[in-house]
């Protein structure tokens, strides 16, 4: 059967499974590519920190400067949790185990995710504590903070079309076993 079925019909397990691996498999392989790239940003950034420190001469950027580096860090280590976690689904738990498990890795929001806000924080205090652009000081904030809910509402859509529906048959078919 095919999983884009309304929801009346039963999902195909075994397309429903692999399907899932696919979409494990991809977003462990994301995860591990946005780990590097954090990786790479953190002492490059931690050098940029400094040497803004040494020609401007003002703690304020040091203090900017360093909460960028541990948004970065916090993104770097969440990146990582998530691969991991991605990475290493067993599949060969009992079913209903497996396909409760992936429900909750497809929901939209997780308490993993509080982590990824205190960074998206930090970086807005970054940029609000940042002298190199005076005059812009006000509006590099609140433009950070629409791209912010744009990036937010983007990603709910791309949830709504992409994961939901994987989450959706996982879902129907843990009430199919439980009865």
């Amino acid at each position: 059967m095919n999983l884009n079925k309304s929801e009346g019909e039963k999902v195909n397990l075994d397309q429903l499974l692999g399907r899932l691996k696919k979409e494990d498999h991809n977003y462990s392989n994301l995860c591990k590519r946005l780990k590097l790239m954090y990786w790479i940003f953190i002492p490059l950034y931690t050098l940029i920190a400094f040497l803004h420190y040494f020609d401007t001469n003002q703690l304020i950027d040091l203090f900017s400067g360093f909460c960028l580096v541990g948004a970065f860090l916090i993104f770097a280590l969440l990146m990582e949790s998530y691969q991991k976690e991605y990475k290493n689904v067993d599949y060969s738990l009992p079913t209903l185990s497996m396909l409760k498990q992936a429900a909750n890795r497809y929901h939209p929001f997780r308490l993993k995710s509080i982590w990824a806000v205190l960074a998206i924080l930090l970086i807005y205090v970054s940029m609000s504590f940042n002298t190199t652009i005076e005059s812009h000081s006000f509006f590099q904030p609140l433009v950070f903070s629409i791209v912010m809910i744009a990036a937010v509402i983007i990603g709910l859509i791309v949830w709504y079309f992409k994961y939901k529906p994987l989450r959706d048959h996982a879902l129907a078919n843990i009430a199919d076993l439980e009865g």
